[in-house]
């Protein structure tokens, strides 16, 4: 585990030329609403002027800019890559750019399958101009197989799950997370996809680690901040959706979670890039994670979190209504109504367990 308070704060540029928004940026972000370093411009073009914030609603009056060149009045101490191209690529016009920001004395930090500290031009760069490469996703060398562990965690632990990928299971997480400490509560958010670690500092990135080591790697990343008075695990995928599964099944076997907190975006009707195929009532979709569970601890759904952009403000209160009604379980949108209505289930579970 990395200690992101031990971490000299960065001043932040991020790329995310032709592709700044809530969908295809999620790494800038992310980084931008949440993260630990202060970011003072983003890269796109096509938005010169305006600011994060009249762009995808969140950044404050970070500027957008239309090139390094230009963020570099800003004082930038790193660059991120904050979009994924096709494949986790780097494609060679980002390449240049990040030659170009090496030799301006900044670190890059990216998510991509393709690993900077692989490329030796860069490495050469880097080490020439003293500054560090990143990659996030980049997992380490030694890894342990899952044994269970978080059974005897001291701590409660709650995993976000969901009805499909890309619904929003990490922002849920962080918005729960900052409820939690605003009230004075020890929590602690365990990243596992490249944006949370960007965020967080630390994780592991669960979709570039071997398939025997995933649950281990969580389990282990769990258990290192163990002594908390909640943790919070970042969802990925879903057990819907046959390209994610895995990564979903490990995260559930490596935390044993004492609770659930179902993810679900009200406007999205069938799993995603996958042909004819309805997400099935929330009721069906939180069934197989909890008998999936249960040979190790019988988690409790305890919590619906609902992603209603894209709909009006009376569409979004009768979405949250009915998923309670469904569900049995406080609801929100945590983004739009807040998460205080989580963060007290979560408590009253925890107490009502025993922690």
């Amino acid at each position: 585990m990395i200690n992101k308070n031990a971490i000299h704060r960065k001043r932040i540029v991020h790329l995310a030329e032709g592709n700044f928004s809530l969908r295809n940026s999620k790494m800038t972000t992310g980084v931008l609403r949440y993260g630990y370093h202060e970011s003072v411009a983003v890269i796109d073009s096509q938005y010169v002027g305006k600011t994060a914030q009249e762009v995808v609603g969140c950044g404050g009056n970070v500027p957008v800019v239309a090139s390094l060149a230009d963020a570099m009045k800003y004082r930038p101490e790193a660059l991120l890559i904050g979009i994924t191209p096709t494949g986790g690529r780097l494609p060679e016009p980002m390449k240049t750019l990040c030659l170009e920001a090496i030799s301006l004395g900044l670190d890059v930090y990216a998510g991509l399958h393709d690993f900077l500290t692989d490329d030796e031009e860069l490495v050469a760069a880097a080490q020439k101009h003293n500054v560090k490469l990143w990659d996030i996703r980049k997992p380490p060398k030694q890894m342990p197989v899952g044994g269970g562990l978080c059974r005897w965690a001291k701590s409660y632990i709650s995993l976000m799950v969901g009805s499909d990928c890309a619904i929003g299971k990490m922002t849920v997480a962080l918005e729960i997370d900052r409820e939690a400490k605003r009230r004075g509560v020890k929590s602690e958010f365990v990243a596992t996809g490249q944006c949370g670690i960007a965020i967080a500092g630390w994780g592991s990135p669960i979709d570039a680690i071997p398939g025997d080591f995933m649950a281990g790697m969580v389990e282990r990343d769990v258990m290192s901040v163990d002594g908390a008075d909640l943790i919070l695990v970042e969802g990925q995928g879903s057990l819907l959706h046959p390209g994610f599964s895995s990564v979903t099944l490990a995260l559930l076997h490596g935390a044993i979670p004492h609770s659930l907190i179902l993810c679900h975006q009200t406007t999205r009707k069938e799993i995603s890039k996958i042909k004819d195929v309805p997400i099935p009532p929330l009721p069906e979709v939180i069934e197989p994670y909890i008998r999936l569970a249960s040979p190790f601890r019988k988690p409790e759904l305890i919590g619906v979190c609902l992603n209603t952009s894209g709909t009006s403000e009376e569409e979004a209160r009768a979405a949250v209504a009915e998923a309670e009604k469904t569900c049995g379980v406080p609801a929100s949108d945590p983004v739009r109504f807040g998460a205080g209505k989580l963060v007290d289930a979560l408590i009253e579970h925890r107490r009502k367990l025993g922690y």
